[in-house]
């Protein structure tokens, strides 16, 4: 769990868009968030990037509890939106772990209508910390 902690602690959108870690372990992980008025866009629905933020911290967490790694591609499609008050549950599970490339299916789901949201997968490149 330190090596989470520290994955968050590190991890400005986390705090900016009032994240919330519901759980992790070997290559998964869990995040939540409100949609709050600010992360809307002119249509009054969560914004992609609010969307986009919460399946991008959930897949780092599930990546770099493993070994550290950047992300280098990812491909989502988003569903339908949602509005204020609900809440975006993110999750991220790492399918495959090779030499050169780690690769995680997502999705996020509308705690409010149990509706898929979002859903797609994303590519990490493993590196040394101190590169």
């Amino acid at each position: 769990m330190d090596r989470i902690d520290e994955i968050i602690k590190g991890d400005r959108l986390f705090t900016l868009f009032d994240m919330e870690l519901v759980d992790t372990g070997e290559g998964h992980a869990r995040v939540r968030a409100e949609v709050k008025e600010a992360f809307t866009n002119a249509h009054g629905i969560a914004h992609g990037a609010k969307i986009f933020a919460l399946l991008d911290v959930a897949f780092a967490l599930s990546v770099n509890a493993k070994i550290d790694a950047v992300g280098i591609q990812w491909s989502f499609n988003i569903f339908r939106s949602t509005s204020p008050g609900d809440v975006i549950l993110a999750e991220s599970r790492l399918v495959h772990i090779g030499r050169s490339l780690m690769v995680v299916e997502f999705s996020a789901v509308s705690e409010k209508t149990g509706k898929t949201i979002a859903q797609g997968m994303a590519t990490a490149l493993p590196f040394p910390a101190n590169a």
